[in-house]
Parts: C-alpha cells; structure tokens; sequence
C-alpha cells in the first residue's frame, strides 16, 4: 500500500513539473541579423550546449520585408506587416502626411499591433524590454514595465546583467532584449567575410553569460529562453550590381522613393502610376508591380503605408535613385530580400522546461512566436497571424498531453490528498 502511494505521488509530481513549465518566466532574444548557418563558421560552445539541452530547426521562416523593424514586430505581435502597420524601416503614411524613420516613438505608428510586453502587461505581468523595436512606444496606453531608448553603446554584459536581474531580483514574467550584431558587421564585411568569425564568436560570448547567469541562479530550470533573429545576410555588391532608377525615369513621373535598397516604396506623381510602372518594367534584376499585385504570400499589400508601386531586386542587388548616396554606406552585405531565399532565415533554438530537449523540429513561421510566448505565460493572446499548433512542435507538452498548469494543478494535489487519506483509513480498516 505504501509502495501504491510512493508511486502514485511520484507520477502525480511529475505531471506537476511539466504543466508548471507553462507559467514559467520566458526570456526573448534577438541577435540581429543571425543567419542560420552561422553556427557552422565558427566554434560556438555556447549556442552547442544550448542545442543540446533544447530544440531548434534548420531555420526560422520569417516574414517579408526581410528588414529590422517589419521582421521583429511581426515576431512580437504575431501580425504580418500588412496587419501591424509596419512594412519597412521607413515608411510614408498618406494619412497621417509624415515619415517614419528607426527613431520613431509616436504611437500613431504602432496602433495596429499588440506586442507581447504589452498582452503581458495587460494580464497583469511584469514585462520588460531591452532595445526592442517598437519598445518605446506607448501603445494602448500602456508600455513596458521596464524599457530603454536605444543606444547602440551599451556594452552587451550590461545588458545581460540588467535582464538577469530583472528576472530575478526584480521577479519580471517576461524579458524581452535586442543585439544589434552580428547584423552590423555583417553590413560591414558581408557573410563570407573572414572577419565574421570573432564576431560570431563573440556573440556566443554574450549567450554564455545569459545560460551562466540563468544555470547559476534561482532561476535554474525556470526559464523558458528562445534564441532568435529577425534575417540573415547576404552578399551585395554596390559598384557593379546597382540599378539607378534615375537612368529610366525623371520627376515628371517619379515623385520619390521612400524606401530603397533590396526593396524600393515608389511614390509616383500623382495620375502617373501606370506610366511608371511602364518606364520601370523591363529593367534587369529588378522586378516592379502595382501595389495590388504584390505577391499574396509577403502579407504586405494590404495597407496604406505601402507605395502604389514596389520593386524587389535580385538577390545581391541594389535599387536607388542616388547612386552616390546610395555607395557612401560602403555596404557588403544586406538583406530585405525575399524571405524564401535561405540566406534571409535566421536562427531559432529554444530551451526550458517547456521545450523539447536534444531535438530539431521542421521550422515554424516568425508570426508563431506571438502566440508561443503566450501560452508559456498562462496569458491570452491578442488576434494574431501565428499559429500555436505549429509552434507546439517545440513543446514537451501540448494539448490534450498535459493539461494547463491553471486548470490542474490544484487538482492533481486534491488528489494526492485523497489518496493518503483513503490509504490511510484502509491500512486502518485492516
């Protein structure tokens, strides 16, 4: 009878330990610019052991436009650019008749997405984010419980000392936080370049000290950690793979282009939009369309921030109307193009006690990573894009395997109650 109530107790406790993984703390990071096959150019102990010990893929499918805003909003609202509003890293609103630019905070911008620090803040959470895009704004009246402008000269380990804290110290439910490397460098170098080693391998660096800090602390086996990006990186060559918009048109049918680069947002004078898709048709390396027939599956169409006409060029080329300008940024790498082409996915390895262990899963969708969090957070989502059953692949436990911590817990131990004491009044009884 004793050896009965061990075991039971046991598996009870068990069913316990992995239905707490749901409403366990969640740690969200982004190193910029990540591409998924970084990982085999340089020696990475630290990203090994978080394999290892966790479940990750080939590559993280993210969305279109392959550029640092449109690409990390998606993953923390769940929404493709066309839903959350942001379609580039600069972008023109008819509507509103103003530019944004990486530096804008207004929340006029930001009201058609709720990020997750903001769903966690709204189940009363605590949420902080560390250079996130989108981080500063204040949005549905709210922000995060912790934020920070963004400075590029805040050393990494501070950063990391600081979420570490917040976790612990502070108790935070969520910590979201941003790297702008190894995108810089990347920008800098391009992919293949020698010099991407040491920054690679710094980067695993910087996982180190958050695994040391996480394994080293109360919060061991507490954390649900994912290890993301927003794209990858390929090779671009400014001097001879460049096309210069101002060879095939002037301002009597092109009024600007907002944004440009492996993409360009083309504002025609106004009536002139066909005769410019007319004159821009044709060109080599470039493909150019009316905004309605943007390709359905880049989710991007659908809003007013979008130019009646867009051009996606190809793989490693550049659009511009200033060439001079366009070549002061010495660039030999980018990205921004479309996110079928392997050299835009990023990386994606999770660990914790939600997550699988020692296994690689088919990729899931950025949009995913939205509804993921909040499940793990026990906290309902906002509408979203992404797709819970896609992202429980990375999970121990999902649906109808384990029930929820909250729906159970309380439960399970009732039940342990009931058998001591029923095995208490039988030993009594005989």
């Amino acid at each position: 009878m004793l050896w009965t109530l061990i075991s039971t107790t046991v598996v009870l406790q068990s069913v316990l330990q992995a239905t707490s993984a749901v409403s366990n703390k969640v740690l969200l990071v982004s190193m910029d610019g990540f591409r998924h096959d970084y990982l085999t150019k340089a020696e990475t102990p630290n990203f090994d052991k978080m394999v290892a010990e966790g479940v990750t893929m080939s590559y993280l499918n993210n969305t279109f436009v392959t550029n640092t805003f449109p690409c990390h909003y998606s993953m923390a609202t769940g929404l493709y650019s066309e839903s959350n509003g942001i379609v580039g890293n600069r972008m023109y609103d008819p509507e509103l008749n103003s530019f944004f630019t990486m530096s804008t905070t207004d929340s006029a911008w930001w009201d058609k997405g709720e990020p997750v620090w903001i769903t966690a803040r709204k189940a009363g959470l605590k949420a902080g984010t560390y250079f996130w895009p989108g981080s500063e704004a204040e949005i549905q009246g709210l922000r995060p419980t912790v934020f920070f402008p963004y400075n590029t000269s805040v050393p990494f380990e501070d950063r990391v000392n600081t979420v570490l804290k917040w976790l612990t110290v502070d108790d935070f439910d969520l910590a979201v936080m941003y790297f702008h490397e190894p995108d810089t460098s990347g920008h800098a170098f391009g992919p293949d370049d020698g010099r991407m080693v040491p920054v690679i391998e710094n980067m695993d660096v910087v996982l180190g000290w958050l695994l040391q800090g996480l394994d080293n602390s109360t919060l061991k086996g507490k954390v649900n950690m994912i290890v993301t990006s927003d794209h990858g990186m390929t090779n671009i060559d400014l001097q001879n793979k460049i096309i210069d918009l101002s060879n095939y048109v002037n301002n009597t049918l092109l009024h600007s282009l907002v944004d440009q680069g492996s993409i360009a947002q083309i504002r025609p004078q106004p009536g002139m939009d066909n005769q410019l898709l007319e004159a821009l048709s044709g060109i080599e390396h470039m493909q150019v369309m009316l905004k309605e027939n943007i390709p359905e599956r880049f989710h991007l169409k659908n809003n007013k921030r979008v130019m009646p006409l867009f051009a996606i060029a190809d793989e490693g080329w550049t659009i511009t109307d200033n060439v001079t300008k366009a070549r002061m940024r010495k660039y030999k790498g980018n990205h921004g193009y479309d996110n079928n082409l392997e050299t835009m996915k990023p990386i994606y390895i999770a660990r914790g006690p939600a997550f699988k262990s020692g296994k690689i899963v088919r990729p899931i969708e950025s949009v995913d990573i939205y509804p993921l969090i909040c499940y793990l957070l026990d906290i309902q989502t906002a509408p979203n894009n992404g797709s819970l059953d896609r992202a429980a692949t990375l999970l121990k436990y999902y649906g109808n395997a384990v029930p929820q911590l909250s729906s159970c817990s309380h439960l399970l131990w009732f039940l342990v109650i009931v058998l001591i004491l029923t095995c208490t009044l039988l030993e009594e009884h005989f």
